[in-house]
């Protein structure tokens, strides 16, 4: 069954509101972080669902994204190994990689913009700095150095993609852009977040990545349901070209 994009737009923040509250309940009255997790699965899928239901035409890209966000949760369950580590990293770095293919676009303004150009160049040099900082913090947590090196292009992938969305949002500064630029930054501090609670046992970093993972996840299945502002994204950036 479809819905007019004032349902869609009616029903996504009453979804959010109880997939927000349900993760902060289950963390309130759970202690096992295992078994939180399933939580955060439900979460995923129904978001996934809920794009399935309401999408005019169902896009094979967005499905495998969230679907990458999908497998990454359950490979946390086996994260106290290397290979569960990995398999974590590595579906972060395909499903940010992903979502930064689709906004390739902004590459080709971003060369004719020379303020835009050092603004990028300043946000990812500081990202990197704060980046290498935290994985210095954690490194000796895990099983080897490969797990580090790719938790460090993971970082090098949502850095980029955190800098195209201030670029995006900043070129086009649109309705859809600023919530692109939302989820981006919900998503970091939702996995950074996730390793401060992971390795120094602290359960207030939980909230801030449950919460956060979850409200970006919202603002994602907004932009890609969003088709008309889309279109006049597209549109926009054209027209610069």
């Amino acid at each position: 069954m479809k819905f007019s994009l004032s349902d869609l737009w009616s029903r996504l923040p009453l979804l959010t509101i109880f997939l927000v509250a349900l993760n902060v309940l289950a963390l309130y009255f759970m202690r096992e972080v295992r078994f939180l997790r399933y939580v955060q699965i439900l979460t995923v899928a129904i978001f996934l669902l809920y794009y399935h239901i309401n999408t005019f035409k169902v896009r094979i890209l967005i499905v495998i994204i969230l679907g990458m966000f999908l497998l990454r949760e359950i490979s946390v369950f086996y994260y106290g190994n290397s290979l569960g580590q990995i398999a974590y990293i590595i579906l972060g770095c395909l499903a940010y990689g992903l979502i930064c293919f689709k906004r390739l676009d902004m590459i080709q303004v971003l060369f004719r913009d020379k303020i835009a150009i050092i603004c990028t160049f300043l946000f990812v040099i500081l990202n990197l700095f704060m980046l290498n900082e935290l994985i210095s913090m954690v490194k000796d947590s895990y099983d080897g150095s490969f797990q580090a090196s790719l938790i460090f292009l993971l970082g090098i992938i949502i850095t980029l993609l955190g800098a195209v969305a201030v670029l995006y949002n900043q070129v086009v500064n649109s309705d859809r852009s600023l919530t692109f630029l939302f989820f981006i930054f919900c998503m970091i501090i939702s996995d950074v977040s996730s390793l401060l609670g992971y390795y120094f046992n602290m359960g207030f970093f939980y909230y801030i990545d449950f919460v956060g993972a979850t409200l970006g996840l919202s603002f994602f299945i907004h932009t890609v349901l969003d088709v008309r502002g889309e279109r006049e994204d597209k549109e926009l950036l054209k027209s610069m070209l």
